[in-house]
């Protein structure tokens, strides 16, 4: 895993995905939106997981437990694979889009996003300027006010963690950065609404020489899950009342 967040960086050539998914040149949005349930959790899992069941899966169900009827998952239909700037650039437009449609279908409906290693990449990028990414450069923007409708960020295992960022939560050592630390402050308008998890000899998000992985996947039963959770619940609005069947049932017609 590595090597294949390595060549993100060190392959110059432009991946065929930069191309395939340039939103100058291929306007129309890659997704179609789903029901309009008052909170979509969109989560982008890791490298090689199941988009059935994945690190974040155990987050995604407290949430709904939670608030039972008004929230509906969306895991991000990108490959995960270890091709990271083709399968990355897809991801990134992909996450653009999909908030883009369902902010013009579902006038109503926030947005909360979760990642996990190569996803938690994807979402960070997503939200950041074109020029500050790795990968996506080329696939657009979140319009204003689609970003001013996600509500909550909850990152783990980033391998552009940066330690300095006030968001940045965890066990990890102050002043050792991911494999690809993201430049400061390119989340800053995110800043209250994000935590970016880390422990330490996570080699993803901790640049450590423990490349064994066992610290990269404790998040899933080290309290941090639970935690991201909860800073998720307390910033979902009570809702005055249950949603009408029509008004969760289907999208409006964005044309």
């Amino acid at each position: 895993m590595r090597e294949s967040l390595m060549e993100v960086v060190e392959d110059p050539t432009p991946p065929k995905a930069a191309e395939t998914y340039d939103a100058r040149l291929h306007p129309d949005p890659i997704a179609d939106p789903v029901e309009c349930a008052p909170y979509l959790v969109v989560t982008a899992r890791g490298t090689g997981e199941s988009s059935e069941e994945h690190m974040l899966s155990p987050l995604t169900r407290v949430v709904s437990d939670a608030r039972p009827g008004e929230v509906l998952t969306l895991d991000l239909d990108y490959p995960a694979d270890s091709d990271m700037n083709e399968g990355g650039t897809r991801g990134v437009r992909l996450l653009i889009d999909t908030l883009g449609v369902q902010a013009e279908a579902c006038a109503e409906q926030r947005f909360v996003l979760i990642g996990y290693s190569q996803g938690a990449m994807v979402v960070g990028d997503a939200l950041a300027a074109p020029a500050t990414r790795l990968v996506g450069a080329t696939t657009g923007e979140l319009a204003p006010g689609v970003a001013d409708r996600i509500l909550a960020v909850v990152l783990y295992g980033n391998p552009r963690f940066t330690s300095s960022e006030t968001y940045s939560f965890g066990t990890f050592d102050a002043g050792v950065d991911g494999l690809l630390p993201r430049q400061a402050g390119s989340l800053a308008g995110f800043a209250d609404r994000l935590r970016d998890y880390c422990v330490a000899w996570d080699f993803v998000c901790q640049r450590s020489l423990d490349l064994d992985g066992g610290a990269h996947g404790t998040y899933y039963d080290n309290g941090m899950l639970l935690d991201g959770a909860a800073f998720v619940i307390v910033r979902l609005p009570l809702l005055d009342s249950a949603p009408s069947a029509a008004d969760r049932a289907e999208p409006r017609d964005p044309g």
